[in-house]
């Protein structure tokens, strides 16, 4: 299927892998997971048996979101971003988009809604965006993962939301999504990107100027697709849990803090593992990881162990074909929750977390055609966990405010 082509339900495995699993969380990945302790002591962790419990009762309050309101996008978006993109303190929205080979931008216009996408010249076939401020003016820039030509396209913002043209740079072999962290601790956000043929992930440090040194390649496992940066060991060192698609497992690559990765060690996860969001879900101290099971129907949560590792796979309900994971509390008990974007059934479901490693039935929550990815933050200010989905098959985003409790 060529990239120009409309996506419909019926796309080949190739084009569901690379379009349908990529997500992002706000800006890029969030310092602390939820659920998170932050002492740096290392945890005791509790790692249950692998397995398919049965659902812990529904919680109360359940979480509650208003109904979906939706914006116009871009071609084909598979990522989504939430950042404040013009320095107002208002969350805007980006999209990377496939068919069109482009970014759209959607600045909020402080009412709650946001003004049409401002459209920006990407790569070929666009999968991954995060964002930063890349050359130290103070201003957020933005990130293209461009899976088709091989390269990331970086745009400088004016602080205004407005960006210049891109610059090119070379990266991995498909790279199917983009993180943006300080890797080797020199205070300028560097790049990762999980490279879906080439099997590796790729480092592109920054120089703070705007520009990356040259790529360095680490393996990861068969289809990486789906990356988060974390210190999952306890050691004050950014590791990568990365979701391999084809080999359906995650992979941890530990890190030095200098910027480099060791070699992958893999945990099982499931058929077509497509995500690879962070949160501790049992209270333990440690960061457990849970990614979707495309193909199959169903989410995995791997359960850490503190140091680096994940025990076997629970294996938890879902909606038609889950194509991403997000975490947040969204029902304000102080226990992560999961959401996963489900493509085929244009809903996310909703899986309340318990703190004890449980988790409720999925609930199901409309949103708009064809969600690929999510993303997870607070857009009205009000302390509650909103989400909002790219609707790939609608060319739209759809924003989700968090109504619990009034």
């Amino acid at each position: 299927m060529g990239a120009a082509m409309r996506v419909s339900r019926k796309v080949a495995g190739s084009l569901v892998a690379v379009l349908l699993v990529a997500g992002c969380t706000t800006k890029s990945e969030p310092n602390s997971p939820p659920g998170t302790a932050s002492s740096g002591a290392r945890p005791t962790a509790t790692v249950p048996p692998a397995g398919t419990p049965s659902p812990v009762p529904l919680p109360a309050p359940q979480a509650s979101f208003a109904a979906a309101v939706a914006f116009k996008a871009g071609d084909a978006s598979a990522d989504i971003l939430a950042a404040d993109l013009n320095g107002d303190g208002a969350l805007d929205l980006a999209t990377p988009n496939y068919n069109s080979n482009d970014v759209a931008v959607l600045i909020a216009d402080g009412k709650g809604g946001y003004a049409p996408p401002l459209i920006l010249p990407a790569g070929r076939t666009p999968n991954g965006l995060a964002a930063g401020d890349f050359n130290s003016d103070g201003h957020e820039d933005l990130v293209a993962a461009n899976l088709g030509s091989d390269d990331l396209s970086l745009y400088l913002g004016d602080g205004a939301g407005k960006f210049a043209q891109p610059a090119t740079f070379p990266a991995g072999d498909g790279p199917a999504r983009a993180v943006a962290r300080d890797l080797n601790g020199d205070s300028f956000p560097d790049v990762v990107t999980p490279n879906l043929n080439g099997d590796d992930v790729t480092v592109m440090l920054g120089d703070g100027k705007g520009a990356f040194a040259a790529p360095a390649h680490h393996p990861a496992g068969d289809g990486a697709l789906r990356l988060s940066v974390a210190d999952l060991d306890g050691n004050g060192k950014l590791d990568l849990a990365v979701s391999n698609y084809n080999s359906g497992d995650v992979t941890v690559l530990k890190g030095d803090g200098g910027g480099r990765f060791g070699p992958p060690t893999a945990f099982p996860a499931g058929d077509t593992s497509a995500g690879a969001a962070l949160a501790d879900f049992n209270s333990d101290g440690a960061l457990d990881v849970v990614s979707a099971l495309y193909e199959v129907d169903q989410i995995a949560v791997l359960f850490g162990d503190g140091k680096g590792g994940f025990g076997g796979p629970v294996v938890l309900g879902s909606g038609e074909h889950p194509s991403d994971t997000g975490v947040g509390d969204f029902n304000g008990d102080g226990f992560a929750d999961i959401v996963a974007p489900n493509f085929d059934s244009d809903d996310v479901s909703l899986l309340h977390g318990d703190g004890k490693g449980g988790f409720a039935a999925p609930v199901s929550i409309k949103v708009g055609a064809g969600a690929p990815a999510i993303v997870v933050t607070d857009f009205n200010g009000d302390g509650k966990a909103d989400f909002a989905t790219a609707d790939s098959l609608a060319d739209t985003v759809s924003v989700l405010l968090n109504t619990t409790g009034g």
